[in-house]
């Protein structure tokens, strides 16, 4: 069977993925998206055909889906695709509560579907160096993380359910923090013990918060500190910066563009800058999940990542609301007993 990519979505991370295909020589076969003149945009650019609804998209011959929908849309899409047999790439979250990542486990187990989860910063090429690094001793014991992001205001070119708790399942937690988290448990190769946060939102209400303070403990012996701000000021350009301190060597890395970063590694009173230009994490992330098609291999990162980078993000939104330090075992045990029941 040839295959036949579809994209759930046609806004900012469907277009992402369409060009992402495109850069792999893949011709997209359809977009889906409720609002047809959007849908039929992106599918006329990239020569594809314009559905409004996923399942007439899958009626039509598409047979690998990327799931670029909002984040409280992602569960029935999945499901949809689970049933059918359908391989997908879902961008991350790939759902925003405990009960949802339990149903999506329990179908893609039935159907055995093995899903892919849209970390993109798994594959910056700064982050896979820094990964190389570290795991060949040369920081030593990492002792120190700091990671700060600063991401654009919610102005008018945002989609609108980026403010919308229901439909988003938080703020700049959730939206960028968990890249973060993701990220820090890939390339320390260790996972996190406990959790203590702030988080404050602009307004009172149902909206989503707009700046986080996070430590992480890790069973490595780390701490992090991570610190997540929605900038109000109209024009701000996206801020991410993080350093990490062993006690060989230390290393500083600026992602503030995926396209351009820099990666400082100090050690012995000499440091190394590594230009990272021309980089297209999103298109090598495509490219794994065409990869494990071919390959008939899982995709990674998968759902157990995915799984675990929520409950992280999940105790965090619990420690900002009770003020108290979360034991991520005692909160995996509360929300996540599958997990635990499968070591």
């Amino acid at each position: 069977m040839s295959l036949q990519v579809g994209i759930a979505g046609a806004g900012l991370m469907g277009r992402a993925h369409a060009e992402a295909y495109a850069r792999n020589g893949v011709q997209l076969f359809a977009v889906a998206d409720t609002d047809p003149e959007r849908a039929e945009a992106l599918a006329r650019t990239y020569g594809a055909r314009a559905f409004a609804r996923l399942e007439d998209m899958v009626a039509a011959g598409a047979n690998a889906i990327s799931i670029c929908l909002p984040h409280n849309l992602h569960l029935p899409a999945v499901l949809y695709c689970a049933e059918r047999g359908i391989p997908v790439l879902i961008e991350k979250p790939h759902c925003t509560t405990a009960a949802e990542a339990w149903v999506i486990r329990k179908a893609c187990r039935e159907h055995r579907q093995a899903p892919m989860v849209g970390f993109t910063h798994r594959f910056l090429r700064s982050t896979i160096e820094l990964k190389r690094r570290l795991e060949s001793g040369e920081f030593g014991l990492v002792e120190l993380v700091t990671d700060c992001l600063v991401a654009k205001s919610l102005g008018p070119s945002a989609p609108a359910w980026y403010g919308d708790r229901a439909a988003a399942g938080g703020g700049i937690v959730m939206m960028g923090g968990i890249h973060t988290v993701d990220r820090l448990r890939w390339l320390l190769g260790s996972e996190v013990t406990a959790v203590h946060a702030v988080c404050r939102q602009a307004d009172a209400g149902e909206g989503v918060e707009h700046l986080a303070v996070v430590l992480l403990e890790f069973a490595c012996g780390a701490c992090a500190c991570l610190a997540a701000y929605r900038s109000p000021a109209p024009g701000h350009e996206r801020r991410h910066r993080y350093q990490i301190f062993g006690t060989k060597a230390s290393a500083d890395c600026g992602i503030d563009e995926f396209d351009r970063q820099q990666l400082s590694i100090s050690a012995g009173g000499a440091t190394a800058i590594i230009e990272c230009s021309g980089d297209d994490p999103v298109s090598a992330e495509v490219g794994e999940f065409l990869a494990s098609l071919r390959e008939g291999r899982e995709p990674r990162p998968g759902l157990d990542d995915a799984e675990i980078a929520l409950a992280i993000v999940l105790a965090i939104y619990e420690s900002a609301r009770t003020g108290n330090r979360v034991l991520l075992t005692d909160f995996m045990t509360r929300y996540f007993r599958w997990r635990l029941e499968d070591q």
